[in-house]
């Protein structure tokens, strides 16, 4: 995948919108985890203005660009930049606080207004900046960002991203200075699948990482939903054989009658982990942790309430999606800013493909050779996921063997749509029992159980069309996570897994039929999806910082302690300094101090060195620098502005 690098030739605010904490009135961007972020959006705005500056054709500039007002986007797609080593660095920030990582990469600066030559009232602001060069290798601080673009159009792109100077928050103004390189990247195309029979039924299972936010509408336009629905991998894969197809009969067979069968990506591990969404059976009880299984529930340990989110799996764990909330302006009026609440990059979601062979050819074709992009802004910032794992097998035949009186449960693992015959969908138990049939529907839920349990989630549904500018109708569903609780009269062999309903090509209609006690009595709840291994280079940095900040404030606290009439002359303590400068060590300042003549200013400097215990830091350094020094220069400094009469 080809790459824009942006090296960074000052300091720089690719500012959020946002402030923090009433400290700061500018803050720059920065992902979850606190490294500091160049939006993709940003970034292709910079590139129109720097295409129209050189003159770039119109015509070419809409078709790398894109037009506002069109069906479709242009050529370009981008992604967020993210600082050199991103991948590896991430891991080792889950160890600490996101404020603890930007404050690595960041420091503030302030500024007023000037009216009539002198700071106007009222005007002072505070804006944290990206520094210059980077913590991590002292070298100037660079970012890369992913780009796919049509190959006739790269060399102009090329001239564009050469033409861009300047980027960011008060960008004529001395910040944001970069330069801009387009590193172009042949694609490699993924050898099409292995030989299938195109009668059989086969199943591809298959894991993608998200590299940037995936922003999927829900039922706020500007709240994302936490899966990525299987209608948005129909929509992509369709797409993506359209650019090679025409959409002829054989693009009918494929995506128009349900031959082809895409699940709902759902949240999972590194690993490929399947996890599910938590079913209404699981609740959490006041003042325990973890999440009990209702149907082993004991009730006098106390109520229990069901959860109401969440995926989780048959090992007792338990996970939510992240997500972040993120400000844009509009792009019709700058002034206006709106949100967007996004899944937040880095995270590992899993599905599933099934059909026969004859189709599912082409499919993995465009799943192991395209980019993958899900979602909405697909041409900038979201959307970018890269594929895991994935494996192509024939379909199991997959069985559960179910002996008379056992409970067993019923899940359904995405929504249901059940056509009741008259032009809408039926949402009751007897509905979902009927259409799940497979002898089910003769039982009676929850027979033979002391309390009830089998319960169903409704969900509403719509959508917008943009290619005929509607809303779409809203439809209600019976939700992912209802669940219908049985004992077996007699036994029973049942498919484990199977779909029922409409639109199962685009993720509905999913069961999963396991045993009671499959689903673990306590499941815990995993807070992150990566774990680090090790804390690495960040830790020793985010320790150097604390052990500056906490030689600072002593070197404060000591020089408070002085009034103006105990302090020595200014242009003594500047030889003090000197001297501090100088000494090869801190015992070569003490045996320097020992031959100061004045045996007033002799006492005053040793005095100095050993009351402010400059020896707690004579084995550290930092940067190349021993911080002995460091703290010392600052007290000298601090009481050179105090004999001053600086405020105290």
């Amino acid at each position: 995948m080809s790459k824009i690098k942006i090296t960074l030739k000052s300091d720089l605010c690719a500012a959020s919108g946002d402030g923090f904490s009433s400290v700061i009135d500018t803050d720059v961007c920065y992902d979850r985890y606190g490294f500091p972020v160049i939006g993709g959006r940003r970034i292709k705005g910079c590139l129109r203005d720097a295409a129209q500056l050189i003159g770039t054709d119109t015509t070419i500039i809409e078709c790398i660009f894109g037009k506002s007002g069109a069906d479709s986007g242009g050529s370009l797609k981008i992604s967020d930049a993210h600082i050199k080593g991103y991948d590896e660095l991430k891991d080792n920030a889950l160890n600490h606080s996101a404020e603890e990582i930007i404050s690595l990469f960041t420091y503030t600066r302030s500024a007023t207004a000037i009216e009539n030559d002198t700071a106007k009232d009222g005007s002072l602001r505070f804006t944290r900046v990206v520094k210059h060069y980077s913590p991590v290798d002292k070298k100037e601080l660079e970012f890369f960002a992913d780009v796919s673009l049509d190959e006739k159009y790269e060399d102009e792109f090329e001239k564009v991203c050469k033409a861009l100077r300047n980027i960011g928050y008060k960008r004529n103004r001395g910040y944001g200075a970069i330069k801009c390189e387009f590193i172009k990247e042949k694609s490699v195309v993924a050898n099409k699948s292995e030989a299938l029979d195109d009668c059989k039924e086969y199943l591809i299972d298959y894991t993608i990482m998200l590299e940037s936010n995936v922003m999927l509408p829900g039922n706020s336009s500007d709240e994302s939903t936490d899966f990525i629905p299987g209608g948005s991998v129909l929509g992509f894969f369709a797409n993506e054989y359209l650019k090679t197809h025409s959409a002829d009969s054989a693009f009918e067979e494929m995506f128009l009658k349900n031959n082809i069968i895409f699940s709902n990506l759902y949240i999972s591990d590194r690993n490929g982990g399947e996890y599910f969404p938590a079913p209404v059976i699981l609740g959490k009880i006041k003042g325990e942790k973890g999440t009990f299984n209702i149907i082993n529930y004991n009730a006098e340990r106390g109520i229990i309430k069901p959860v109401k989110s969440g995926y989780c799996d048959f090992r007792h764990d338990m996970i939510k999606p992240l997500t972040e909330t993120v400000y844009h302006h509009s792009t019709k009026d700058k002034s206006t800013l709106y949100t967007q609440t996004s899944l937040c990059a880095g995270q590992y979601f899993r599905g599933t493909i099934i059909g026969k062979g004859k189709y599912l050819k082409e499919i993995y074709s465009i799943l192991t050779g395209s980019e993958l992009h899900f979602g909405r802004s697909k041409s900038a910032q979201y959307s970018l996921c890269r594929l895991v794992k994935s494996e192509i097998n024939q379909k199991p035949d997959e069985k559960i063997s179910i002996k008379k009186g056992e409970k067993f449960i019923v899940l359904m693992l995405s929504d249901i749509l059940i056509c009741d015959n008259a032009g809408g969908y039926d949402i009751t138990v007897e509905g979902l029992k009927n259409a799940i049939g497979r002898g089910i529907e003769k039982l009676i839920c929850d027979n033979g159980l002391s309390y009830y349990s089998s319960a169903l989630r409704y969900r509403t549904i719509g959508g917008y069309n943009t290619k005929i500018n509607l809303q779409k109708a809203q439809i209600r569903t019976i939700a992912s996570g209802s669940t219908l609780v049985f004992t077996a009269e007699e036994d029973m062999l049942i498919d484990k897994k199977f779909a029922v309903g409409a639109k199962q090509n685009e993720g509905f209609g999913k069961v999963l039929v396991c045993k009671a006690n499959d689903i673990p009595n306590v499941i815990d709840k995993k807070t992150e999806n990566n774990i680090a291994d090790e804390y690495g280079i960040l830790s020793g940095l985010i320790s150097d910082n604390k052990l500056i900040e906490e030689m600072r404030e002593k070197a404060i606290r000591y020089v408070k302690k002085y009034s103006e009439k105990d302090i020595i002359n200014p242009a003594q303590l500047g030889r003090y300094a000197m001297m501090v400068e100088n000494a090869e060590s801190l015992d070569g300042l003490k045996t320097m101090a020992e031959k100061i003549k004045s045996s007033q200013s002799k006492k005053y400097f040793s005095d100095l060195i050993e009351n402010s215990n400059a020896e707690n830091y004579s084995s550290d350094v930092i940067e190349g620098k021993e911080i002995w020094r460091e703290y010392l220069t600052l007290i000298l400094t601090l009481l050179k502005y105090l004999k001053r009469g600086a405020e105290k």
